[in-house]
Parts: structure tokens; sequence; C-alpha cells
């Protein structure tokens, strides 16, 4: 079982992702990707006006960027791809992670672009099918960011295990610090 599989398997219970979404999306592919240049203007042009998400990009690369939202979208109007679509979300986390994309930024914008979407179900179908097609995408697009939130906690994790192992630190240490340290934010949290 690959990693993907394994945060997949968790997920798509709590989520209720039905292999049925696949084919509701791909259903209606011809209607949706007339809504991608609104998807990806709305997603850049949000990114670059905020100054804490444009500093995680790199000048002259935004309509590269965007070509990768692009395919983003036609993936996820192709049906099921199976392990190869899950294994290559875990990879763009990873990328995610590498450049310094805070998970507060990807599940922000995984937001935006369901607010938009569920906008475009209202005004393109009646109200069920706009339901059902916004559904769908909704488990889809929450499928994904589970999946890249949960590859932010395996960094962290195994490279906190990593380090520990190289400087000889006692895990049961640090998790003790890691308590301590929670339980002073909590109490912050409490007071604030």
């Amino acid at each position: 079982m690959t990693v993907a599989q394994s945060f997949y398997g968790t997920i798509s219970k709590l989520i209720d992702f039905q292999q049925s979404d696949w084919e509701v999306l791909a259903g209606e592919a011809d209607v949706i990707k007339t809504w991608a240049p609104e998807l990806i203007s709305v997603f850049y042009d949000t990114l670059y006006s905020i100054e804490e998400t444009t500093a995680v990009f790199h000048d002259g690369e935004r309509e590269k960027l965007e070509m990768t939202l692009q395919q983003w979208i036609v993936e996820i109007l192709s049906g099921d791809q199976g392990d190869k679509f899950w294994n290559h979300q875990r990879y763009i986390a990873l990328l995610h992670i590498k450049r310094g994309t805070k998970n507060l930024f990807m599940l922000g914008m995984m937001n935006r672009l369901q607010q938009i979407f569920i906008s475009k179900c209202m005004e393109n179908y009646e109200p069920e099918k706009a339901v059902r097609v916004y559904m769908a995408f909704l488990r889809l697009s929450g499928m994904v960011a589970g999946i890249i939130a949960q590859c932010y906690d395996e960094v962290t994790e195994t490279s906190m295990s990593v380090g520990l192992k190289r400087v000889g630190l006692n895990e049961a240490l640090v998790t003790r610090i890691k308590t301590m340290q929670i339980d002073k934010m909590i109490k912050d949290a409490q007071e604030a």
C-alpha cells in the first residue's frame, strides 16, 4: 500500500467520497471546462494580491502555474485515474511544502475554488443537479485538501524523527517538550 493509498482510505471515509463522484464530474466536463478561466483567474489573482501568499512565488512563473491548475481541472473531469491521481496529489503536496506554501494558504484557496464552483453550479443547473455536481466537486476537492494537509504532518513527523536520531535525542523527551508547549498554547488561547 502506498502512502497516498493509506491517506485515501481514511479521508474517503470521513468525507464520504464515492466513485460515482468521478462519474458526475466527468459527465459535466464540457460545461465545467468553460468555468476554468474564471477559476484560474480568481485563484491566482487572489494569491498574487496578498503579501504573504505572493512571497511563495518566483518571478515570471504565473503562466506556468496557471497551466498546472488548468491541468488539475482537466484531471478531475477525466474520470477515476486510480492511484496515479492520488499519488500525483501527494507529489504536488510535497512540492507545495518544499516551496513554503502553508496549509492556511492551501486550505483557504481550496475553499475559494469551492465557492466559485458552487456559484457556477447554481448559474448553470437546476437546483437538484447543481447540488449533485457541487457535492461531487466538494468531496473530490476535500479529498485533495485532506491528502495535502496530511502530507504536511508526514513531513513534520518524518523530519523530526530523522533529526532526533541524527543528534541522539530521546523521542520521549521531545514528546514531553511538545506536550508542554501545547499546554502553554492552550493556556494562552484560553486567556486571549
